[in-house]
């Protein structure tokens, strides 16, 4: 019996079971990550357990899976419980066998999974699963359990069932929606209800005060009242954090240097090479962009002069004019100052852990190309990245350790802010620089909202009349270490405010494109794209109604 189980397991896990041991299966390490249940042991003796875990690393890219994942700890978890629920009704419909085995045994895996959680994650598991077997539940009362839950997102989720890429994007644009404090406070005081029915005898005396608040949520008025009072809390907690201001616990192990100084000349060159290899598979799209641009670059006005004037420099098409009328004095010409000879535009790229792959590739890219033709109508160009030095904290969340751990201490992570190209270098001395985003371990944490500051001040002390900022992320800004330590809406709150600031002064034309999420909660002229693909266009088609405008 073992036997076979071992061998249907392997089967349904396309072999990414190692081996079985007497109490569990082992998986393999490249896999171990993506698996729900990485922090659990599966009785390998169980077929309903080993066909859960054996499909859930069957319809889980690992690659993939990965690279989404939130780095934040509430919304991994409900991420998990996408990925896995996505997984067990994919094998439902391929294999009836494990639908039979998995039911019998789905009560015990919740209560595993979920009885030490909050309730919030044990009602997501069972909105998922009634939403991907049926595709026809009613969105009153998904609403009711999670207000927040648009129909246009749960559409988007479930056309996208099949594309496990997509899939992973829309799930995080809606885990973006969610509000985790109001959840797990109510799941919290949940869980608090059950703890006090399961008291024992010898702990009833220690918990009498907490019995007297049972059984006054137990009457009806009380009942009706408490919501109406923890609504009332938690939005004068939201209020109160929200006057919280954006705190930097220190800057002293923060980092803006170039790209070449981060790593030696040859493996820079190396990573270069890399770059071009990655890009090859792009070609159609990089000659879309070349069409693009061409127009663009002929929409511009790209005459510098201004002729038939009485003094300047002399126009020597007007020699002969001069010659046969010498009374004529219109014969010479000034330098016009245009609209594209006082222009800078600076692209700024999330370089996240979660854009590794596909979105930083092609986000480089197409930076290259954007910069490469608007050097050519004289438009200055500047390539900007930002990341963190660590995960979850570096240098700077040692030292607080080490000072006590005082409250709320503001961001606890090291930046790391990079110039790929400066405005005033030409493309050519830079070219190499963008390999750099290729580099192991670069892509961190994002803390978007220092990025833009420090992208806006260098545009600020530029000459050029005409400013623009574009920005290119994924995402919402985290950093683990600064989320655990402080009110969890800090990055979020600092981004709004830093966005709203620029965007009241009217300095810079500030432009957002959102790689797989809504960003235009944060930016009022923001775009999504749900193929990097369009991100090319999407820059061209702004940039031209930018010019023109100016112009």
């Amino acid at each position: 019996m073992k036997n076979e189980i071992e061998a249907t397991a392997k089967t349904l896990s396309k072999h990414k079971i190692k081996q079985f041991s007497q109490e569990k299966l082992l998986v393999e390490k490249d896999f171990s990550k993506s698996n729900f249940f990485d922090d659990f042991d599966i009785p390998s003796s169980d077929r309903g357990w080993c066909d859960l875990a054996s499909l859930n690393l069957r319809y889980i890219d690992s690659k993939l899976f990965n690279e989404n994942c939130p780095l934040n700890q509430n919304k991994k978890e409900v991420f998990k419980i996408f990925a896995a629920t996505r997984s067990i009704v994919s094998g439902f419909r391929e294999f009836k066998g494990c639908e039979k085995n998995i039911k019998e045994i789905l009560p015990d895996f919740k209560k595993k999974f979920f009885s030490n959680k909050d309730k919030f994650n044990y009602k997501m598991f069972d909105m998922c699963m009634k939403i991907f077997q049926t595709k026809n539940v009613s969105l009153k009362s998904i609403r009711k359990k999670i207000p927040e839950f648009q129909n246009k997102k749960l559409i988007n989720i479930l056309e996208s069932f099949d594309n496990e890429e997509k899939f992973y994007k829309y799930v995080n644009n809606f885990i973006d929606t969610l509000n985790f404090d109001i959840h797990h406070d109510s799941s919290q005081d949940s869980q608090k209800e059950i703890n006090k029915n399961d008291l024992t005898e010898k702990k009833k005396e220690t918990n009498k005060q907490k019995k007297i608040e049972l059984i006054k949520k137990s009457s009806g008025k009380e009942n009706e009242q408490e919501p109406k009072h923890n609504e009332k809390k938690n939005n004068n907690q939201s209020f109160e954090n929200k006057k919280i201001e954006y705190n930097i616990f220190t800057k002293q192990f923060d980092i803006f240097t170039k790209a070449e100084k981060l790593i030696k000349y040859k493996e820079l060159k190396e990573l270069r090479k890399k770059f071009d290899e990655e890009c090859k598979d792009n070609t159609k799209l990089v000659n879309n962009l070349a069409k693009k641009l061409e127009k663009l670059l002929y929409s511009l006005d790209l005459s510098t002069w201004k002729f038939d004037q009485e003094e300047g420099f002399f126009d020597s098409s007007r020699f002969s004019q001069f010659i046969a009328s010498p009374r004529n004095t219109n014969i010479f010409k000034i330098e016009r100052e245009n609209t594209e000879k006082n222009t800078v535009v600076s692209l700024l790229l999330d370089n996240s852990g979660s854009m590794r792959g596909k979105p930083i590739v092609t986000s480089a890219m197409t930076a290259e190309i954007i910069t490469k033709t608007l050097e050519k109508c004289r438009v200055n160009v500047e390539i900007l990245g930002f990341t963190t030095k660590e995960w979850k904290g570096g240098q700077s969340k040692k030292l607080w350790e080490k000072n006590k751990r005082i409250a709320n201490p503001g961001r606890l992570n090291d930046l790391l802010h990079i110039v790929y190209k400066d405005a005033d270098t030409s493309w050519n001395q830079t070219k190499l620089n963008l390999g750099l985003v290729l580099k192991d371990g670069l892509l961190k944490e994002n803390i978007d909202g220092e990025a833009l500051i420090w992208a806006s001040n260098r545009l600020k002390k530029r000459n050029e009349k005409k400013k623009i900022l574009i920005v290119i992320s994924d995402g919402a800004p985290v950093d683990d270490a600064t989320l655990s330590s402080n009110n969890s809406n800090i990055l979020d709150n600092h981004l709004r405010d830093v966005v709203l600031n620029i965007e009241r002064k009217k300095e810079i034309d500030l432009i957002a494109i959102g790689i797989g999420h809504d960003v235009s909660k944060y930016y009022s002229k923001a775009f999504t794209i749900d193929d990097v693909e369009k991100l090319g266009e999407i820059i061209i088609d702004n940039l031209t109604k930018i010019l023109n405008k100016k112009k």
